[in-house]
């Protein structure tokens, strides 16, 4: 008992140190505040740093406050109030504008799904998603950039094939019984999105999820913000002065056996996401 009330006070201590001292005034009024009306949940890797940037273009969106404000995983144990905090004051003008989160760990995250809909049942969701192989080939290279104390992108695929053969991660996904803190073991893990989207369904409606690809993104983001504007009840709005953020340029190109042995792992995956969502993107 008293180890219980030790924790309710750890609890309480650390929602006031952060809700009123760490922000200060927002924290104060939060309870007066708005959640956000949408959200770009993912994946990491995928472009959703361009879709932040650019989002709030349209005048009928707020500034989002930063890129990946990561509540739902990170910082749910400081309480909805520290999320609200983030966000505008109730009233007639804000009301009025759409506010957005882009954190792009929610995807993939355990529990993060069912923490949403709680709070946010009627929330409209987000999601881009690259051809899995170049997604880890991505991420390993921006891991590179800044610690170059790394094994090959070879040696860490192969581990993790051979840890995925010892057993279900689709069941571990469904139990919220697996972990992606450390990006070099969860390279394939985080490109298995059929095994995510089918949790996200469970919870939402689908007319309330919009999911594209960072190719079509790529190919024509013009078309792509008329679908996102349109999937948000908003009007009509042309974004001005459009840079794709964070293009990178790779010293070295993959392994073409190992890139390979991705292709041919995601393979049957995709296929299954595709027939999920009954739309093909153009992966090879």
């Amino acid at each position: 008992m008293s180890t219980d009330k030790t924790s309710l006070k750890k609890s309480v201590y650390r929602k006031i140190r952060y809700t009123l001292f760490q922000r200060n005034l927002s924290g104060i009024t939060s309870s007066m505040r708005k959640l956000p009306d949408f959200m770009v949940i993912g994946g990491k890797r995928c472009g959703t740093t361009t879709l932040f940037e650019f989002l709030k273009q349209h005048p009928n969106i707020s500034n989002s406050p930063f890129d990946h404000i990561g509540f739902f995983d990170d910082n749910y144990r400081l309480g909805i109030d520290y999320y609200k905090s983030f966000f505008p004051i109730k009233n007639k003008k804000n009301n009025s504008m759409l506010d957005y989160d882009v954190t792009t760990s929610y995807l993939t995250s355990p529990y993060v799904p069912e923490r949403i809909y709680k709070h946010i049942p009627n929330i409209k969701l987000i999601v881009l998603l690259r051809n899995p192989t170049a997604r880890a080939w991505s991420e390993y290279n921006s891991i590179l950039a800044t610690n170059n104390n790394q094994q090959t992108f070879e040696t860490y695929i192969d581990e993790e094939l051979n840890e995925l053969e010892n057993y279900d991660f689709e069941e571990k996904v469904r139990k919220n019984d697996y972990n992606l803190k450390n990006p070099n073991l969860n390279y394939i893990k985080k490109g298995l999105y059929v095994y995510y989207i089918k949790k996200w369904l469970a919870l939402f409606p689908k007319k309330n999820i919009l999911i594209f690809s960072t190719e079509e993104f790529g190919q024509n983001e013009n078309l792509v913000f008329e679908k996102i504007f349109k999937f948000l009840e908003l009007p009509h709005h042309k974004i001005n002065n459009f840079t794709r953020m964070s293009k990178s340029n790779y010293k070295n190109k993959i392994n073409t056996e190992t890139k390979k042995k991705l292709d041919n792992f995601f393979y049957s995956k995709n296929q299954e996401l595709f027939k999920l969502l009954n739309h093909k993107f153009s992966w090879s």
